[in-house]
């Protein structure tokens, strides 16, 4: 029977090929064990979680995402969403882009110039149940703009930090909120790496602790490590509700007032899914003595159209302290913002426009504080203004003057018979500066900004010296002002900033 010693003599020699290969395999190996691993695993494709939600809640084609991310960062630059030299970290929503890619673009716009390395990216499950902080503590994430590595050390330096973080990768399987704020990282910093967190069951001491562990992060890393809490706002309201919901939310965001606004979502006068992460970042940033500055704010009924039942996004920056002083402004500089403050008061008043202006002097350009107060006859006729620098000084002074003209409650809008008598003002704001003792304050020389929980209110300089106020009674006026009893001034909750201001008028 040739024909069967022949195939047995052919299954033979495949037994003996197979047998080579295999015993090559085992060389490999066993080199590659000897050599050790490579020096970053995810680079070598070891740990990589592939992307979950490509093509549902962001495109999955690279070119058309790039597209998608650019234009709502451009987009979020021309609305004035940028930073402050101080940001370290930011608050972004996490639904499908064309719900929140705008708001998320603002939060983003904010970090674009940051020298960091590290992104530690901070959610809720929505999913896993679990007790804790979950960590993601190795390997890399993929999306079509390519994979973020794990900062390993990083994630080791945090699950050491004191027991309520701790590593869980299960937790993040058919995760959104952190997946779908990757492809804005990719397109805003370049050559970091990340790590991911989840907060599970947790309770005030947990959030607590949380905060702790990355106030230490911040105090280490100045600059070189910036935090991404992803959270969208309320949920499945009415529109009007929805927004009065996350209006009084982002209040005590920005007033840091965290124990008052985890009270507040215990009990469900306020929502947001996010609350753990983000609330141990407005204490660790109340610790600091740092600030919040809220960038935008929109909700699914404004993006998508249907505002029966809506979801709020917000964008929120968290800042350290220590802004540095700007160089005063020159008397050129001065006539310059005043003949723009009478510009956009005549268009507006007449036409309900604006003008357009491209500033050249770089000073102009400097984010600043600032307030227009408008007087007629020598009588307060509007005043607002940006207690913080939330855009370049030029466009700042433009947008109060029509908001002053047209915004403040106190008053009707300014009609064009009136334009004529209307004498502006600019206040030039210094930044705010906390301070530990009321004897701090020189009345004459500083304003004031007081905060507590969810309320707050600002003087300026001029006010105290109009009034002949010493300076408890400036104090006094200040707490009427933020809608708080007058004597709030000495509660140790109390949070009071005080500024200088540069003060011109036509």
């Amino acid at each position: 029977m040739p024909g069967l010693l022949d195939t047995d003599r052919g299954d033979m020699e495949m037994m003996r090929t197979r047998d080579r290969i295999q015993l090559l395999a085992l060389f490999v190996v066993a080199f590659l064990l000897l050599s050790g691993p490579p020096a970053d695993a995810a680079q070598a494709g070891v740990h990589a979680k592939k992307a979950d939600f490509a093509g549902s809640f962001y495109p999955a084609d690279r070119h058309e995402l790039e597209k998608a991310v650019d234009g709502y960062l451009k987009d979020a630059a021309s609305a004035g969403c940028t930073g402050t030299p101080g940001t370290f970290a930011v608050m972004a929503p996490h639904a499908g882009y064309i719900y929140s890619g705008q708001i998320a673009a603002c939060s983003y716009a904010a970090l674009k110039g940051k020298k960091a390395r590290t992104v530690i990216l901070l959610g809720s499950s929505h999913r896993a149940l679990f007790d804790g902080v979950a960590l993601y503590p190795q390997g890399s994430w993929e999306t079509p703009l390519g994979s973020l590595a794990i900062d390993t050390a990083a994630a080791k330096s945090l699950a050491s930090s004191g027991g309520i973080i701790k590593a869980l990768p299960s937790a993040f399987d058919g995760e959104h909120s952190l997946e779908v704020q990757l492809p804005f990282l990719q397109r805003t910093l370049k050559d970091v790496k990340i790590v991911p967190l989840l907060t599970g069951r947790i309770d005030k001491q947990g959030v607590i602790q949380l905060s702790d562990a990355l106030k230490g992060i911040i105090a280490r890393d100045k600059g070189r490590t910036v935090l991404v809490v992803s959270s969208d706002m309320s949920h499945y309201h009415t529109y009007s509700a929805a927004k009065a919901m996350d209006v009084s939310t982002l209040r005590q965001i920005e007033g840091l007032a965290w124990e008052t606004l985890y009270d507040k979502i215990e009990g469900r006068e306020n929502e947001l899914c996010g609350a753990p992460a983000v609330i141990a970042v407005m204490k660790a940033t109340h610790d600091i003595g740092g600030e919040a500055q809220v960038l935008g704010y929109a909700n699914s009924g404004d993006t998508a159209g249907d505002r029966s039942r809506v979801v709020g996004y917000g964008s929120v920056l968290f800042a350290t302290p220590g802004h540095k002083d700007l160089p005063p402004l020159t008397d050129a500089q001065k006539k310059k913002l005043l003949s723009l403050a009478r510009k956009a008061l005549n268009e507006y008043v007449s036409a309900k426009t604006t003008p357009h202006v491209e500033m050249r002097d770089t000073r102009l350009t400097e984010r600043s504080g600032v307030f227009v107060t408008l007087n007629k006859h020598g009588q307060l006729r509007g005043c607002i203004g940006y207690i913080k620098p939330v855009a370049p000084l030029y466009r700042s002074v433009i947008e109060m003057t029509v908001a002053a003209a047209s915004r403040d409650t106190r008053f009707l809008p300014v009609t064009e018979k009136e334009v004529r008598d209307i004498e502006i003002e600019i206040s030039v704001l210094s930044p705010l500066k906390l301070i530990r003792s009321p004897n701090e304050i020189v009345v004459g020389k500083h304003g004031l900004y007081m905060a507590k929980g969810g309320s707050s209110g600002l003087l300026l300089p001029q006010v105290a010296t109009q009034h002949r106020w010493n300076r408890e009674e400036f104090l006094r006026n200040t707490c009427s002002k933020a809608g708080l009893p007058e004597d709030a001034w000495k509660d140790k909750d109390t949070k009071i900033y005080i500024f200088s201001a540069q003060i011109f008028s036509e």
